[in-house]
């Protein structure tokens, strides 16, 4: 009998129709009209999709930078020593509440002494000199000397006064209190707080060495370093937020960008808090009153799609690919503009397989 060659066609219609089957049975995901991601809730499930809400913005969210927990200015005193002498005592304690007048640290000085006996001796030049004046006056007022030698008294008297002033001006430098002893205790010039003491029992002191800091008020202020490309959108009055919740606002913003780093020095005022301390590291959020149609979004939920931020927003069949532009971010939130409702679902996991769907991958 003869062979009937069939060829390889049944095979490959029968292929066919195998393949047509296996897509009827498992739905695949599809690009459907208005760019529409067609998913089941199987798929969303296998690919483990979470949803986020979108939120009508309350704030808009202009930068986080990193910061620095400073001091504000003139509030912070270095107290220093207006004689040369060896500390005998210091009072205080790092951290130790202080009140105006108080003695801090107690000084032996030989220059303190000296100073005080001058003094001493002007004052008793002083009162000879004014005695000296009254009788030339009483002279004169019998003829019995001329006017010159009542001017010339009066002058000597003005000379040893000023020498007097003088000598009561310098024992009083920084509000020292002077000691029986001959030596003298630097006192607090404001209530506050010690922040550091720079001179120990035994040290020597040179004239207007610093030997302790105070901080004499509990305000803190944040600098941080403004990129240049962001000095406009930034003002003074500006809310900015810290990690903690604690709010404040911004009160300078500087005019000119440093050439290695192309910032500028942005300063804010916060509250005083038993969790913030001078020298600490944090982030500030700056703030503005958002505009109409702005929203609050997870940053999780932003994906870059050819360069331009989107998010995928839940549908009745999948998700749809949206443009969004991003006002401001943080790790956690987002300020963006776009095409969005409140209320909407956002997926803020496997956007990079939902990005794969959109290229036909």
């Amino acid at each position: 009998m003869a062979r009937v060659d069939l060829g390889l066609a049944p095979f490959r219609v029968l292929a066919a129709l195998l393949a047509a089957a296996t897509l009827l049975g498992t739905p695949q995901p599809s690009a459907a009209a208005g760019n529409e991601l067609a998913l089941t809730p199987d798929q969303v499930k296998q690919l483990d999709i979470k949803l986020t809400d979108v939120r009508v913005a309350t704030k808009s969210l202009v930068a986080t930078l990193p910061a620095t927990i400073i001091p504000p200015l003139n509030t912070r005193i270095a107290i220093t020593a207006p004689f040369a002498g060896t500390v005998v005592a210091v009072k205080v304690l790092p951290g130790q509440t202080v009140h105006q007048g108080e003695p801090l640290v107690v000084l032996a000085s030989r220059d303190v002494m000296e100073a005080m006996v001058r003094l001493r001796q002007a004052e008793a030049e002083l009162q000879a000199a004014e005695a000296i004046a009254r009788r030339q006056r009483e002279l004169f007022q019998k003829n019995l000397v001329s006017t010159s030698k009542v001017a010339e008294a009066d002058a000597q008297v003005e000379k040893i006064r000023a020498l007097v002033s003088e000598s009561r001006r310098l024992l009083a430098i920084g509000d020292i209190k002077l000691n029986a002893d001959g030596g003298y205790s630097l006192t607090a010039p404001k209530d506050g707080r010690v922040v550091e003491i720079k001179a120990a029992p035994g040290a020597a002191l040179q004239a207007m060495d610093a030997a302790l800091v105070v901080d004499t008020s509990r305000e803190l202020w944040l600098q941080a370093q403004l990129p240049g490309n962001m000095v406009g959108a930034v003002a003074v009055g500006d809310r900015i937020e810290l990690p903690n919740g604690d709010a404040g606002k911004v009160i300078s913003v500087g005019i000119a960008l440093d050439p290695l780093t192309r910032s500028t020095t942005l300063l804010a005022q916060i509250p005083a808090s038993p969790e913030h301390i001078s020298g600490q590291s944090t982030s500030i959020t700056i703030v503005k009153v958002p505009a109409q149609q702005q929203f609050e979004i997870d940053a999780d939920a932003i994906s870059f799609i050819g360069g331009k931020a989107h998010v995928f927003v839940e549908t009745k069949g999948g998700f749809t690919p949206t443009p969004v532009v991003v006002k401001g971010r943080t790790a956690t939130v987002a300020t963006v503009e776009g095409d969005l409702q409140q209320g909407q679902r956002l997926a803020i996991s496997g956007l990079a397989q939902l990005e794969k769907m959109m290229s036909g991958e």
